[in-house]
Order: C-alpha cells, then sequence, then structure tokens
C-alpha cells in the first residue's frame, strides 16, 4: 500500500512539473508535505534533503559565482567580447561561445546568458549579423559550460549526490572537464557549420521601434468640466484597467507631462491613452465626462524628458508570475507600460490581465533616471542600455578567480572537503571586499534550493519501497534483449533523459533518473560513473525545445524565436551529442 501512496505522490510532482503553471519551490513543499502526512517518510528523513550535500553545494555555487559577477569578470569578458566585434560571424560566433561557456563552469547559466545579451545585441547592431544567429550559439555554450566541472550546474551536483547516495565514490571536480571540452569543441564546430544553416535568418525590427507603430493604437482623450474623474489620482481610477487601457502622458495646457499613477486630473486635461479607446467611449458611456480629442498623437508631443526602453524579464525577476496591475510599476518605479512582447509578436490590450513570465519583453516608457533604477533589480534585463562597467576594487579581476578556482583546487586534491572549500571561498570574496554577504544571499535560488530539498526525500522514498529497483530491473530486461552491450545503455538513458527534460526542469529528470542509472550498475555488473554521466549530460544537451532550459526562454523574446526554430537546429544537434556521448562517455568514464 505504502508502495502506491508513494507512486502518486512521485505522479503528482511529475504533473504538476509538466504543467509549467506552479512555482517549483512550492512542488517541493507540497512533495514535503505528501510524504509527512501520509507517514511515508519519518521526520529525520523527510527534512534530510535541507542538509543534504547537493543543497548546500548548490546555494554556495551560486553565492560563490556571484564573486565573479561582482569582481567585474563577466563584465570584462563581455567588453572583451565587443571589442573584437569587427570579426567576421563564424569567428564572432566561435570566440562568443568560448567566452560564454568557461565563466558558465562556475557560475549560473541563465545569469551569464542575461547579462550577455545586450551585448549581444550591440554586436548585431555594429556589423549587421543577425541577432539570431548570435544569441542561439550563446544559449548552447552557456548550458554545455555546465559540463565543464562537477559544480557547473545542479544536475551535476545532484548526480553525484546519487552516486554517493548508492555508496559508489563521487566524480571529482574537475572530472568531468575533459569530456566537458570535448562537447564544447563538437558544439561550437556544429554551431559554426551546419548549425548556422539551421538558425533562421529574420529581419529584426528592433521592439522599441514599435512604439511608433503604437501610435496608431493611441488616441487622446479629453476631459470635460463635469467629469467625475476630476480631482482623482490614476492610481485610484480603476476604468481605464478594466477596460484594457494605459494612460501613458497627460497634456495640460500644453504641457506634456508623464502620467504617474499620483497625476491628479483636472478639467481640461487631454489624456493620451494606449488601447482601444472605443472600449471605454462606446460604454455605458459618456458618464465618464471624456470625449474623443484626436487620434495618432504626433511627435512633438512627447515629453522630452520621457524615454522609451525595452526590459527583459530573466528567471530572477520579480515581476515574473504576476500582472502588470499587481505590480503598480507606475507607483513604485515612475514607468509606464506600453506593450508587452511574447512568443514573436506585440501585446498592447487587456494587459492588466496577462501574467508576466521569463522571457516577456516588456516596452516601457519614463524617464532615465526612473528607467536607470531599474538596473539595481535582480533579473530585471535593460536591453538598450550599453554594458555597464561593475565598480569593483581593480585587483578583483585577478583575485576572485584566483579564490575561486584555488578553493575548488583544495577538493579536488582532497585536501578540504568541497562543502567547506565553498565556504572558504565566500568567506576570502568577502573579507577582500570582492562580494558583499547581502548579494551572496540574493544570488542564490532559494526556489530551486527548497525544490531540491523536497524532492530528494521523495527519492528516498522511491528507494525504501523498492519502486527505483522495479525501474532498474525495467532497464536490465531492456538491456538484456539489447544483448547486454552496456554502450546501448548509455543510449537509451541518454534518450530517456533528453525526452523527460523537455517535460520535467532538467533539475527534476536528473533527481528521477540519476538514483535509476546508479542503481543499474549492480545487476550489470559495471561502475556507476557512466551511466550516471549519461543522465547528466543529456539534460544539457538537448536543446530540443526552449522548455528544456530556462537558458531558451530567456533568449526567445531578443531574438523573435519560434517553438519550430528549437526544433528545427535540436533534433539534429541532440542526434549529434547523444552519439557523441555513446562513444565518449564509455572512454572517459569506463565501465
Amino acid at each position: 500500500m505504502q508502495s502506491f501512496i508513494v507512486l502518486g505522490i512521485f505522479l503528482l510532482a511529475m504533473a504538476l512539473l509538466a504543467s509549467n503553471r506552479v512555482r517549483i519551490d512550492l512542488i517541493g513543499l507540497i512533495v514535503l508535505l505528501s510524504l509527512g502526512l501520509t507517514d511515508s517518510l519519518p521526520p529525520s528523513i523527510l527534512f534530510s534533503g535541507f542538509s543534504s550535500e547537493a543543497v548546500i553545494l548548490i546555494a554556495g555555487m551560486l553565492a560563490l559565482g556571484e564573486g565573479l559577477v561582482a569582481s567585474g569578470v563577466t563584465d570584462w569578458l563581455a567588453r572583451f567580447l565587443q571589442r573584437i566585434g569587427g570579426s567576421g560571424e563564424g569567428r564572432l560566433s566561435t570566440v562568443l561561445m568560448i567566452t560564454a561557456a568557461l565563466p558558465s563552469a562556475f557560475i549560473s547559466d541563465v545569469g551569464l546568458v542575461g547579462m550577455f545579451i545586450p551585448v549581444v545585441k550591440a554586436l548585431h547592431q555594429r556589423i549587421q549579423v543577425p541577432v539570431q544567429k548570435l544569441l542561439m550559439p550563446l544559449a548552447v555554450a552557456a548550458t554545455l559550460g555546465g559540463l565543464l566541472t562537477m559544480v557547473g550546474s545542479a544536475g551535476n551536483i545532484i548526480g553525484n549526490q546519487a552516486l554517493k547516495t548508492a555508496g559508489y565514490a563521487p566524480i571529482s571536480i574537475f572530472g568531468i572537464t575533459p569530456l566537458g571540452v570535448a562537447f564544447l569543441l563538437v558544439g561550437i564546430g556544429f554551431m559554426v557549420s551546419l548549425g548556422r544553416f539551421l538558425i533562421p535568418k529574420r529581419s529584426e525590427t528592433p521592439l522599441i521601434d514599435n512604439a511608433d507603430s503604437l501610435r496608431q493604437y493611441m488616441s487622446e482623450v479629453k476631459l470635460l468640466a463635469d467629469s467625475p474623474l476630476i480631482g482623482k489620482t490614476l492610481d485610484t481610477i480603476k476604468v481605464f484597467t478594466e477596460k484594457g487601457l494605459t494612460v501613458t502622458r497627460i497634456v495640460r495646457h500644453g504641457r506634456v507631462m508623464p502620467a504617474h499613477s499620483q497625476s491628479r486630473l483636472q478639467a481640461d486635461d487631454i489624456l493620451l491613452v494606449l488601447g482601444d479607446v472605443d472600449r471605454l467611449l462606446n460604454s455605458d458611456d459618456q458618464k465618464w465626462g471624456m470625449v474623443l480629442a484626436a487620434d495618432h498623437p504626433t511627435e512633438s508631443q512627447e515629453p522630452s524628458e520621457v524615454v522609451v526602453a525595452e526590459l527583459l524579464l530573466g528567471h530572477r525577476a520579480p515581476w515574473v508570475g504576476r500582472t502588470v496591475i499587481q505590480l503598480h510599476l507606475r507607483h513604485r518605479y515612475g514607468i509606464t507600460v506600453l506593450g508587452l512582447y511574447r512568443d514573436g509578436e506585440l501585446v498592447y490590450q487587456r494587459l492588466s490581465d496577462i501574467r508576466l513570465r521569463v522571457g516577456d519583453i516588456l516596452l516601457v516608457q519614463g524617464s532615465p533616471e526612473n528607467l536607470a533604477a531599474l538596473q539595481n533589480l535582480h533579473g530585471i534585463i535593460s536591453l538598450n542600455e550599453p554594458i555597464q562597467r561593475v565598480p569593483t576594487r581593480r585587483y578583483g579581476l585577478w583575485l576572485a578567480p584566483a579564490i575561486l578556482l584555488g578553493s575548488l583546487l583544495l577538493a579536488a586534491l582532497n585536501i578540504i572537503d568541497i562543502k567547506l572549500a565553498i565556504v572558504l571561498g565566500i568567506v576570502l570574496m568577502a573579507i577582500t571586499g570582492i562580494l558583499q554577504i547581502s548579494d551572496a544571499y540574493r544570488a542564490i535560488e532559494w526556489r530551486i534550493v527548497v525544490f531540491v530539498a523536497g524532492m530528494i526525500p521523495l527519492g528516498t522514498a522511491l528507494i525504501r519501497t523498492g519502486i527505483t529497483q522495479k525501474m532498474v530491473s525495467a532497464l536490465t530486461v531492456v538491456n538484456h534483449i539489447l544483448g547486454n552491450h552496456h554502450t546501448w545503455m548509455i543510449a537509451m538513458l541518454f534518450l530517456i533523459a533528453a525526452m523527460l527534460t523537455q517535460v520535467l526542469s532538467n533539475i527534476a529528470t536528473v533527481l528521477v533518473l540519476a538514483p535509476v542509472a546508479a542503481g543499474l550498475a549492480r545487476p550489470l555488473h559495471v561502475l556507476p560513473d557512466p551511466l550516471v554521466m549519461a543522465v547528466m549530460v543529456a539534460v544539457s544537451a538537448s536543446p530540443l525545445t526552449p522548455l528544456a532550459n530556462k537558458v531558451d526562454l530567456l533568449i526567445m523574446g531578443p531574438g523573435g524565436f519560434k517553438y519550430g526554430d528549437f526544433l528545427r537546429l535540436g533534433i539534429p544537434l541532440t542526434v549529434l551529442f547523444a552519439a557523441v556521448a555513446t562513444w565518449l562517455i564509455p572512454i572517459f568514464f569506463p565501465f
């Protein structure tokens, strides 16, 4: 009976992950609660995930990687990339992929790509290479860079934890490096040869240019002397948001002013409204005391202190999952949302009803000062601003990498434990002034930490109830049918992981499959390293859909990509990586 309960919890978790509608940290807590309420695990094991090595390493590496960002190392790499921007497309793609892959071995690939997107757009404008031809190689390199070290991605850390849990020695920090370098070289070779012809070449119209096209959806509405809206501030007037309209500016006595949440309306004010104004004027109608003044506002009506900008929402953006109206952007930041770019289309109506998600691009307007203040928000990426130099002590450019590599080398040589090595690196960066502890806390992906901490006990429950063993037995039978060729088992695990990661997250895929791969070793009488490695490699080397990795979601908007673009490139690339994995993994990690 208990096995059916655990299996039900497992299937529930998979369904919630596949729906992509529930926060992953909430899924982790739901799993934890379900296991506890059904007495599937005792309390001593139920909360063990929060103290597991995998959770500590994931949090620690995110904090340590923030030191590279705070020191200016990633900023220096981005500026270096801009300096060689006169190169041809092939050479530029190669340098871009190498430049992105190296830091990705230690820091979040999603955060790294977010920093590089403005650089890529600047290069695109300078040398006229289609932005798609640069963004896709950037995404591929960032994910492959995670294979350069065993702490380069959460999947690697969780896979190593599965080896330890199964009673085997973990793979050393740089034990995966030769294999990772091989995959990176294969990826670069593919992207600068056949891959370049599979990436769509579309004429890009910068989103900011749509500020002009949006004018056809803008109207001037004059406030009559008897309007009930006179004397009220915009944040207290609900009719505009209810009708899907946005007041962008106010013309008063011939002077154009930005529309803020606290702007108090007066008689004879002319409101510049974005959206279908007929929804307002033809409703229950003239009770609002407004009349249509003119269509298509002229350029002269633009206030000089107001600028238009594009804001890309990254995976850490605090706005994700909320609607524009819930954010109170006018009141908090003094900016107005003009439109939303999603899935290749510009949305300007009913913005108040749309929940924002990773990869959305907001077309906003506001003062330069207000827009500059948004750069301090984690996960909000300005696509119009030039690369900002990270203020830091000059010695940080060489000291931060030295501290990071030195700490990890101590762990690789078994001089100190890896968890202690990461803490040592964080403390040294804090003492030298490279990293503020508050920034280290902000860098930690707490959603991932809670999710992994909640899912680890589920893996324990699957093992204790024998469900994992049943999966192992099924794969053992398949291996026997295939003639007991263990290399085919690598190909099979790669394929299963590649498919699952399109539906689940890459972290969830490794959490589910890595214990199964490690469990296969005993009935097959082989070492588990190559089997677990097949799972870890697959989740980083199978870009079939943008759902495979948040990096792909992040480049969709700036590149104007569609789902089919990833399939066209991802199918041959994934097949190539599967073949390389089947060939090279047994060489670097013998059975």
